[in-house]
């Protein structure tokens, strides 16, 4: 083989292996068919405090995941796909889910958990919790109401 085919080749490689790498993303690396998304700060709190390590999750007919975890200060910062910071612009029904366990100080092991969220905040048929997306910041504050304290069985 001479030196211009080998050159030839190999340049051919380089090509479609840009080609088959950039397939399907942006160039932010986000999916090709993403649509842009917005920033989305919600603060959650119970029985007047700040709900601390719920997990909110924005459920919509889309098929990007949406979701985050609150802070000691209840304030969430939502993701879409686990990666992508922001919400893409829409209507969506929220859920709260947040299990709070009891240790036992001389074992360390678990003796109790408990379900602290309205078991119909857990569902998106149910939840009365709400928001729209819309371009630009979207900052929202929910309270969840008393604490459920429903005893969750431990299993051994």
């Amino acid at each position: 083989m001479t030196q211009s085919v080998k050159r030839l080749t190999f340049v051919s490689h380089l090509f479609f292996a840009a080609l088959f790498v950039g397939c399907g993303a942006k160039d932010d690396g986000k999916p090709a068919d993403m649509p842009p998304l917005f920033p989305a700060t919600l603060t959650f709190t119970q029985e007047g405090a700040a709900l601390d390590g719920a997990t909110i999750i924005l459920h919509s007919d889309s098929k990007w995941s949406v979701r985050g975890r609150t802070d000691n200060q209840g304030k969430v910062q939502l993701s879409t796909n686990g990666y992508y910071d922001g919400v893409p612009e829409g209507s969506y029904k929220i859920t709260v889910q947040k299990i709070a366990g009891t240790l036992d100080p001389a074992t360390g092991e678990l003796v109790r958990q408990t379900d602290v969220i309205d078991p119909a905040l857990q569902r998106p048929e149910t939840t009365t919790l709400e928001i729209d997306i819309v371009r630009g910041n979207n900052d929202k504050a929910f309270d969840v109401g008393k604490a459920a304290n429903i005893n969750i069985p431990i299993s051994d």
